[in-house]
This record gives C-alpha cells, structure tokens and sequence, in this order.
C-alpha cells in the first residue's frame, strides 16, 4: 500500500513539473481586458511571457562548503559523544552488578571475611558490615540509578 502511494505521488510530481515549464500568453481583447493563458488564441496579437528566475533560491550544499564541514564535523562529535557514553554505561552496568552482588551477600548476614595477602581469612564484624553496607548502597545509588 506504501509501495503504491509512493508510486502515484511520483506520478503527480512529474506531471505538475512539466506544467511549470509551461509558456504564459497574454494579449488584450477588443474591450481592452488583458487575459492570461497557458494556450495561444488564434484571432488575438499574443505575447509570451517568460518567467523572471527566482535568486532567492538558495545554492546547492557541496562536500566542501563550510555549512557541509560543520555539519560533518557536528555529526562525528555526536556519535563520539554517544560512544564513550556507551562505553560508560557498559563499564557502569558491570560496577553496578558487582555492587548488587555485594549487597545481597551483606544482607544475606552470615560471617564475611577478607582475605589478607598472606591467605589469612579475618572476619568483619557487624560495625564493618554496617559501614560497608552503608557505602556501597551510597555508591549504588550514585552510579546505578
């Protein structure tokens, strides 16, 4: 149905532009009426007229006019722009997750330990537990939400 109107549209537009490159005529008639027409009158002196050409019409947009180069350069900035904020947003999901996990296992409760760089476990107790609760929900609700 698309495919159709796009069809008959094209059609009209092609008509219509074939009219516009039409011939004017004009000529006087015995009452001194002046009249107007896209057909010639035989009994009539006619005069054709030609359309003055419009210069308000603006020039086409090259490659390498300086509107073409800032729209290029606008473009490019763009879709940098939306690259690092997508890169961003995947590294954030990530941090988010992990943040999540953490969490869940606080409040979960049970005993937590850290591992030191020797491969001791040392447990935290619940003031530490409280404490990284409270930062990590802060962390979350700055970068997550």
């Amino acid at each position: 149905m698309l495919k159709q109107c796009g069809i008959i549209l094209l059609l009209l537009a092609s008509t219509y532009s074939f009219n516009l490159s039409a011939k004017i005529y004009t000529w006087t008639d015995k009452e001194g009426k002046v009249h107007f027409s896209d057909k010639p009158v035989a009994d009539e002196k006619v005069t054709i007229i030609t359309p003055k050409k419009n210069k308000n019409i603006a020039n086409p947009v090259t490659t390498g006019s300086q509107w073409q180069q800032d729209y290029n350069k606008a473009k490019a900035a763009k879709a940098k722009k939306a690259q690092k904020e997508s890169q961003l947003l995947q590294k954030n999901r990530g941090y988010c997750q992990q943040l999540k996990r953490e969490l869940a296992t606080i409040n979960r409760g049970g005993r937590i330990y850290v591992l030191s760089l020797s491969g001791e476990r040392t447990f935290k107790n619940e003031a530490q537990l409280k404490k990284d609760k409270k930062e990590i929900t802060k962390a979350y609700k700055k970068t997550c939400r």
